[in-house]
């Protein structure tokens, strides 16, 4: 049934974002919502970046990010009450939709209860089904009005099945391209370290990545060392992590190492494919508790779990996962790829071939238009 409307009220959306990507993303979304409809109120769960773009925040759900099964586990008396008071939330105040950015543990479940509800929702950014869990993509379908995608391969599958669904392009591209590119600085040679944005990630990579680095300052005595994080706390907890290693830490200024980057090791993440769409050689890191770990092995069917790797079909860039993440093994695949070798040469191409599958931009802008098409339908 229609929403009757009076002509001069605006729409209210609330957005939930659990990760410090879905933070960007929704911050962008929502600068672009603001640009179509100036009136429209944001409120939800997220971070900093989407409180900046004018979002009433409610919690911080993106700067407290957790990952892996068995850290959900330990967490799930507070997501549990997060998620109830939010639910009470929405309940009480009925907005025009619920935005729901990835994060499918927490928004998945609530989906499902605002459709019980009758709250509408708007998946942006699929949780990959693709990758495991292939048949929760029946469950966003009977409880979601539409589907908005990053990647082309994503739209088909939900258009299959009968969502509504769009492909809106990749956000990073418009992120990226508001970047203004310092020049390079051809006697400085950077090494960026990426070892996450989560507590728990950057303790068990970031040891790896420094082991690594010590070896690469052993053949490149020049070398910068750089590494980027979102808040003071993750700086605090990297520089007590580092001892004596000249490591240069930055809050914030990803994007300001990675435009000068030679080299970078990358926790498998949204890092991954900035780092690629920035043309910049990389080995992915992962590593995860051994329950999250052997769990994931049986539920995920993919080759390659770098998304850089997934859009390339094919092995681009190299992943040392789990027992494979240490400096012995690492150490001589970044340092082929720090010198002008022929394996540097064809990691440029191909990271090349990846930004062209993912489009010119205009995703936030998109994804916008279809929001706002939707709730001018519903009030028609």
């Amino acid at each position: 049934m229609a929403v009757q409307r009076v002509p001069e009220s605006v729409y209210r959306l609330f957005f939930v974002a659990g990760e410090a990507s879905g933070d960007t993303h929704g911050a962008n979304l929502i600068t672009a919502l603001k640009a179509m409809l100036p009136g429209v109120e944001c409120t939800g769960l997220g971070g900093q970046q989407m409180a900046a773009a004018g979002m009433a925040l409610r919690h911080d759900l993106a700067g407290e990010a957790i990952m892996g099964f068995a850290e959900v586990v330990r967490k799930i008396r507070p997501i549990r009450r997060l998620f109830m008071e939010t639910l009470s939330w929405l309940e009480a105040n009925r907005p025009d939709c619920v935005v729901l950015i990835d994060y499918p543990g927490f928004n998945i479940r609530l989906a499902k209860e605002l459709k019980a509800r009758g709250i509408p929702v708007i998946f942006y950014i699929s949780p990959q089904i693709w990758a495991w869990k292939k048949k929760r993509i029946h469950t966003i379908a009977a409880c979601g009005e539409k589907m908005l995608v990053i990647f082309p391969f994503e739209e088909a599958l939900y258009r299959a099945i009968g969502m509504d669904c769009r492909y809106v392009g990749h956000p990073l591209l418009d992120h990226i391209g508001r970047f203004t590119h310092p020049a390079r600085k051809p006697d400085r040679m950077t090494i960026g370290l990426l070892p996450g944005s989560r507590t728990q990630e950057i303790r068990r990579i970031l040891p790896a990545m420094m082991d690594t680095a010590r070896g690469i300052r052993k053949a490149f005595p020049e070398a910068r060392f750089c590494i980027p994080c979102v808040d003071a706390g993750r700086a605090a907890q990297i520089e007590k992590m580092a001892g004596d290693f000249p490591l240069e830490i930055q809050v914030g200024g990803m994007y300001d190492i990675l435009a000068q980057a030679r080299f970078c090791m990358v926790t498998s993440g949204t890092a991954t494919l900035e780092t690629a769409l920035f043309g910049v050689p990389m080995a992915i890191a992962y590593r995860t508790s051994l329950a999250t770990y052997l769990l994931a092995r049986t539920l995920v069917k993919l080759q390659h779990i770098g998304i850089v790797n997934i859009l390339a079909e094919r092995s681009i860039v190299p992943e040392f996962i789990q027992q494979d993440l240490r400096a012995e093994r690492m150490l001589p695949t970044a340092l082929e790829l720090i010198r002008d070798t022929p394996a540097r040469a064809a990691m440029i191409a191909a990271l090349g071939e990846v930004r062209e599958k993912l489009g010119s931009g205009g995703a936030s802008r998109a994804a916008a238009e279809e929001i706002r098409t939707f709730l001018e339908g519903r009030c028609d």
